[in-house]
């Protein structure tokens, strides 16, 4: 037996659940696909947000001296930097080396914190907020965000593969005698 229930929207519909016992309940289910704004947790639009991308305002935005547009920016230059790391690490079971005067190692280490620190900063801000970081000036900071989770996830393959194939995970500083480069 079913209830009919005089919905405004066409997106629910109600359902009667039956018990053993003589109760019933009726539930609102949700069909079809969410509007824009009751968005799941893990859902984009990624057709959308790239739209939003847009290249003259982030040069604007720089020239102008914006703190998001710097971060953005500086985000997706560690991205690359990491992404380059986690392909050397992959193939060779070691990072980048120290390179002159440890300039190399110390980049390396910081893109790494750096990814982190927008993965992290970005959870947090979803959960107590329900979205993530700002779209920044020209989708910036929004697509250091997006590429961040993207590089931590592949991250998260290599640490896999390097204890897998390798059977350690490399010192962060050389040390003498290490397995990279301590030598």
């Amino acid at each position: 037996m079913r209830a009919s229930v005089a919905v405004p929207r066409a997106t629910t519909r109600a359902r009667v659940l039956t018990r053993p016992t003589t109760s019933r309940r009726v539930v609102l289910a949700r069909v079809g696909k969410p509007s824009s704004e009751e968005k799941g947790f893990f859902e984009a639009d990624l057709a959308n947000d790239l739209k939003s991308v847009s290249s003259d305002d982030i040069i604007d935005a720089l020239r102008a001296g914006d703190a998001l547009a710097y971060v953005g920016v500086g985000g997706l230059a560690a991205n690359v930097v990491t992404s380059y790391s986690l392909y050397v690490l992959a193939s060779t079971g070691c990072g980048l080396p120290p390179g002159p005067g440890g300039v190399v190692g110390a980049a390396e280490g910081v893109s790494y914190l750096c990814v982190a620190g927008f993965v992290l900063a970005a959870t947090v801000k979803k959960f107590k907020t329900g979205s993530g970081l700002p779209a920044g000036p020209g989708g910036v900071l929004g697509g250091a965000e997006g590429v961040s989770f993207l590089v931590a996830l592949v991250g998260l393959g290599v640490l896999a593969n390097q204890l897998l194939h390798f059977g350690y995970v490399p010192e962060a500083v050389p040390v003498e005698g290490g397995q990279c480069f301590g030598k």
